[in-house]
């Protein structure tokens, strides 16, 4: 079995530190990219080490790892671009057969990015898309299509509200590039099709259910029962819009329509609850899985697709019980 590391911010500085010195992969070479899955190391960057999505994403690219007999350095960002950043660097200086990166933001890793293409060190994307600058830089991009992830909401909106209405946006992170592909995949469609729906306000909640609820709080005393529909980034989001219509004191049974992403049991049992109208299911573990079978593939010196998605599936109340919760 192989090792593998698992360090946060602090420990990435230290190990920046220690990286022209010595590397505690069995994979490396002065060329980069050129070891087979039994002796690959990968540094793996992730967006955070706990969190509903990530953290079942991470077990399964550890997993898969330690099935192939990979070794790897995992380092979180803790959803930080700038300790992101300089872990990419941390990365490129340990000079492991590959990197994967799941990126915050659409441009911020393009240097660090450079300097692994200058270094001979594949990347591999996870999860969250980038500039077309950035793509050039990498060898693949692997999971899920949040654009389309936005067509298939605002698909979903359209159907529940009948093409009218009010709807409020529960966005991630500003300037993230899963968020920006959700929304502008929502708006886009709705444009597409001549949608009588209007978005009254978009705001950001980090992927984060508690900021949502605090958004959501402003959001029902500014709009109230004006709100016919919520499109919320991800299920956790979603939930603290329910949990702040509760708050309110308003009736459950008149409770917007909301639309959510990812698939959580929570999200299906909401939907059957009659407060959710439907979610998006994206299977973390299929996330986490093909990214690393992705960069052991470009490790070992194979020809991948530069884009790799993951399947999506729309559920609502009419297939609720014949679909498996993303997590």
């Amino acid at each position: 079995m192989k090792r593998t590391h698992l360090i946060g911010a602090a420990g990435a500085a230290a190990m920046l530190l220690l990286a022209g010195c010595a590397s505690t992969g069995t994979g490396g070479d002065s060329e980069g990219g050129s070891a087979g899955a039994e002796s690959a190391e990968i540094c793996y960057i992730t967006a955070a080490e706990s969190h509903a999505y990530a953290t079942p994403a991470n077990e399964a690219f550890l997993a898969a790892a330690d099935e192939a007999g990979a070794e790897i350095t995992m380092l979180s960002q803790d959803f930080d671009v700038q300790t992101g950043t300089e872990q990419l660097t941390t990365c490129v200086g340990r000079n492991p057969d590959g990197i994967v990166l799941w990126p915050l933001d659409p441009q911020a890793y393009i240097p660090g990015l450079i300097q692994a293409q200058s270094a001979g060190i594949p990347v591999v994307l996870i999860n969250s898309p980038m500039d077309d600058e950035a793509l050039e830089l990498v060898a693949s991009f692997t999971g899920p299509d949040v654009y389309e992830e936005g067509v298939l909401a605002a698909d979903a909106m359209e159907e529940t509200l009948g093409g009218t209405g009010n709807v409020v946006i529960i966005a991630g992170q500003a300037g993230n590039g899963t968020s920006i592909g959700r929304v502008d995949g929502f708006t886009e469609r709705l444009d597409e099709v001549g949608s009588g729906i209007e978005v009254l306000q978009t705001v950001n909640a980090d992927f984060d259910q508690q900021k949502a609820l605090v958004a959501s709080r402003d959001l029902i005393t500014r709009f109230g029962d004006d709100i016919d529909g919520v499109y919320a980034n991800d299920d956790t989001m979603a939930r603290g819009f329910i949990d702040a219509w509760a708050e309110s004191g308003r009736d459950m049974a008149e409770i917007p329509s909301i639309v959510g992403i990812n698939g959580q049991q929570d999200a299906f049992d909401s939907i059957r609850e009659g407060q959710f109208y439907a979610t998006i299911v994206q299977s973390p573990v299929e996330d986490g899985k093909l990214a690393l079978e992705t960069i052991l593939q470009v490790a070992a010196g194979e020809t991948v697709e530069n884009r790799i998605p993951i399947p999506l599936t729309v559920v609502t109340i009419d297939n609720v019980e014949d679909v498996e919760p993303a997590f």
